[in-house]
Parts: C-alpha cells; structure tokens; sequence
C-alpha cells in the first residue's frame, strides 16, 4: 500500500483518477469516462442502502447481471458487499468506484474491499453537502443503466438515485430487499393499492417479489376478482396482474 501526496491509501493494483473543482464546480472527470464508454457498452451502475438485512437477496440479483464493467458508490453495505461478490463471481469484470470527495474519506471497512477488488477508483474531490447526489448522478449519467437494491422505503439516497435513474430512462432492475407482507397494506383503499402498485411497477421492482402480494390484497383483503378489480379501476381487458405488470 502507498499513499499520494495528500495522504490518500492507494493500491498498486488499482488505477486511480482525480477529479478536480473550479470556482467550487465539481469538474467530474468525463473524459476518462467516455474512453471507458467507448470500449464497454454495457456498464451497470448500482445503488443500494447501506444497511439492509438479507445478503442473499443482493446476490440473487447480481446472478441475473452481466456487465463488462460495474460502477459502486464506494460506501458500506450493498456498495462494498456487491463490489466483493461480482470481483469473485465475475472477476474478469471492469469494477469501477466512484467517491464523492477521496478514498481516504471512505470508512475503513469499504476502503478495504476497494483495494481488494476495485479496478479503477474515481475521486470526485466533492466535498459539499451535495457530494453524495453528485457522485449518484454521475454514476447514474455514465452509466448504460442503474440496478437498484431497494427496501421500499421511500427517501434517502437510494431512493433519490432510483429517480433520478427512471428520469434519465436508465432504471434497470430495482431488486427488493425484503419480502412484503400483506399487513402492511391492508388498510389501503382499493385505489390507494392501485397507486403503490403503479409506483412498485414505475420502480421496476422484481415482478416475482410482489406477484403473491398483489393476488392476496385483491383476492382475500378486496374479495375481488383479479379482473373486477382492474375494471373497477377505470382498466378495459386487464384480467392478470402479469398484464397489469406489462402495461
């Protein structure tokens, strides 16, 4: 391990690129991004919560990847734990890390995953309240698509990059971290539900993980028909919710 000249770790075996400021504007270092866009067409960006608490729904969801190249965020959680399963399951993959401000800053447990087993770290030299958005949407705007892992929890960082990704048309997958439970809509109105389903669709979240929940909130708690219930919501020849789910 060596360190540069303002003291930031540096791992032999990973190639570091520094992006500076001017006049307070974060310059974010494109030109090195475009020479990796132009030699891999498929770079997955991923997002996801820091803290969450099943491992084996991130892995299910990076079985389904294939990229040539990966962009992470670089913190603790499903940035450090999705950088070490594709570097051991898909080792001959470009992993790129992006950070907000320099390595240095990231905690010491993800700057240990980085060294191991990022490619090509990015310093944004952002060290502004906003860091975070700027580095979430860079990874986001250079990115062919943005794969989320996402606990539906409704606000903060993963939540924002998963906008800003379906803004942008490049939401790939949003891969739900946790299984839904019918109780927690079950004092929805129908047409409450059909808003959250409308957002679950909008978000891309795995159809599979959602598929039983909507059958039992229309069948057991709305005593409906699963094409009574779509009719009575304004929809003409929705009779499944595969097909809800493709419209």
């Amino acid at each position: 391990m060596e360190a540069d000249h303002e003291g930031a770790e540096r791992s032999p075996g990973v190639a570091h690129h520094r992006a500076g400021s001017k006049r307070g504007k974060p310059e974010l270092g494109r030109q090195c991004f475009f020479l990796y866009m132009q030699e891999y067409s498929d770079i997955i960006a991923i997002t996801g919560h820091r803290d969450y608490p099943d491992r084996a729904a991130l892995y299910r969801g990076i079985d389904n990847m294939s990229a040539r190249q990966y962009y992470f965020g670089g913190a603790k959680g499903i940035d450090s734990d999705a950088l070490e399963y594709i570097a051991r399951t898909q080792p001959g993959s470009v992993r790129t890390v992006v950070v907000p401000n320099r390595l240095a800053d990231q905690p010491a447990s993800a700057r240990v995953i980085i060294n191991k087993h990022a490619t090509n770290v990015i310093e944004l030299r952002n060290s502004g309240p906003d860091r975070y958005m700027i580095r979430n949407r860079f990874m986001v705007d250079n990115s062919t698509r943005t794969d989320a892992f996402y606990d539906y929890r409704g606000k903060g960082g993963t939540f924002n990059t998963i906008e800003y990704a379906r803004y942008k048309g490049k939401l790939g997958t949003v891969n739900s971290l946790r299984e839904y439970e019918v109780d927690e809509f079950r004092d929805m109105s129908t047409y409450e539900f059909h808003d959250t389903m409308v957002q679950m669709r909008n978000y891309k979240v795995n159809f599979s993980a959602v598929k039983m929940l909507f059958l039992e909130m229309i069948i057991k708690v709305f005593k409906m028909a699963v094409d009574v219930f779509f009719k009575s919501l304004g929809y003409v020849g929705v009779k499944t919710v595969e097909a809800f789910w493709s419209l």
